[in-house]
């Protein structure tokens, strides 16, 4: 990473390994570990930049209490908080509390150790994740600024754009919802200290109740005053559409909330997994948030994943190359010409590793790593083509993109 010219390399904690049960003592080894990392990334002259929890959680947790559905967790996670931010204090400048908070409400199990109870429908889970992350996120930023008060810290999401499929009206109200429910909601709660209204009467409507007490309530709206930048990663765009069939207007939001139709927009292109690929879309994106927030933003992920061979000890990563040409291209213009304030922008990623699919077929990294999904080969890493492209536009800031 020092050889391609990297100024900050963003990673995550693993939490299992500072908690292997997540209601236990702090583990020494797994705090020397990461500061071990810490110190040779400074020594690199590598900034690091740190999620607290990304897509993990000790299984103990997820078992016994049923992960972050279960209000309890939030006080071992703030023990972790704890434990990290103390440990690395002084070390880490840039902290995220919770990677793709936004994603717990669509994939539970995955981004916040929740099995949904059966008794439970999905817009009662939604609600009261939605709720429970955010106090989680929101006790991290209380934690990270108490003990750290020069540290600065983000909330992040993983965030793309819902254009509408067409120009009528009712595909445009759609592609409103949604964007609200998907890409506002959290950053809203997370910058003005309390539930937008939008919200609070999607509740209404539906008589959900969630637990949410008036000492949640001030936490939050504490942390809202203490956070720093907003961080996300961007991907691709997609595009939502009306459901003329469904007439209730509950059914149809929640159709558009967990539309599965995977619509695509026919005027961009798509990886193999049918990511669309749309540098004006992050483009869009910045500006969007940069002028509903006025607060700094970071892009921590933007890459593309492609299942590439090595041939002749690299790969011929064109395509990647491409990728990330239009779309530094497109931050240019969002920070020169349009004044969003970026902090900085981090490519997603230095190596090959496995997704969290736990597959690596889908390939993301600069360097090649030599291995399978199951087969660990030799573990050989390669520079692939893209690597000596990110170089070249690393040394010139990124103003040379050829």
């Amino acid at each position: 990473m020092a050889e391609i010219g990297f100024k900050a390399y963003r990673f995550s904690i693993v939490w299992s390994r500072i908690n292997p049960l997540g209601d236990d003592e702090p583990n020494e080894a797994g705090l020397a570990y990461y500061e071990d990392m810490v110190d040779y990334l400074l020594s690199k002259g590598i900034e690091p930049v740190v999620s607290l929890v990304h897509f993990d959680m000790p299984d103990h947790l997820m078992r016994r209490y049923n992960g972050f559905l279960n209000k309890q967790v939030i006080k071992f996670y703030e023990k972790h908080v704890e434990a990290v931010v103390r440990r690395l204090k002084g070390k880490v400048k840039y902290w995220l509390t919770y990677n793709e908070i936004n994603l717990c409400t669509y994939m539970p199990d995955l981004v916040c150790g929740v099995i949904p109870p059966a008794e439970m429908s999905e817009d009662e889970l939604f609600a009261q994740l939605t709720i429970n992350v955010l106090v989680a996120h929101s006790r991290a930023v209380q934690i990270i600024k108490r003990i750290d008060p020069s540290a600065k810290v983000g909330g992040m999401q993983g965030l793309t754009d819902y254009y509408s499929l067409t120009c009528k009206p009712k595909d445009v109200l759609a592609s409103q919802f949604r964007t609200q429910m998907s890409v506002y909601l959290m950053f809203d709660a997370m910058t003005r200290g309390e539930l937008p209204e939008y919200f609070n009467n999607f509740m209404r409507r539906r008589d959900l109740k969630p637990v949410y007490t008036e000492e949640e309530k001030i936490i939050v709206k504490d942390a809202s005053e203490k956070i720093d930048y907003l961080a996300f990663s961007y991907y691709q765009s997609s595009v939502e559409a009306d459901f003329p069939e469904i007439n209730d207007s509950i059914q149809k939001e929640d159709a558009i909330l967990r539309d599965s139709r995977r619509l695509r927009n026919p005027l961009l292109k798509a990886n193999e997994w049918g990511w669309q690929i749309d540098a004006d879309g992050l483009r869009y994106l910045l500006r969007d948030l940069y002028s509903r927030y006025q607060m700094p933003l970071f892009i921590v992920e933007n890459g593309i994943g492609l299942d590439e061979k090595l041939t002749d000890g690299t790969v011929e990563d064109d395509e990647r190359i491409a990728y990330y040409q239009k779309h530094i291209a497109a931050v240019k213009k969002a920070v020169e010409e349009d004044g969003v304030d970026l902090i900085g922008y981090l490519a997603w990623s230095p190596f090959d590793f496995l997704s969290s699919h736990k597959e690596i077929r889908k390939r993301y990294g600069f360097i090649y790593v030599n291995r399978d999904t199951y087969d660990l080969k030799d573990l050989a890493r390669y520079r692939k083509k893209s690597f000596y492209w990110y170089q070249k536009c690393i040394a010139s800031n990124g103003n040379d993109l050829d």
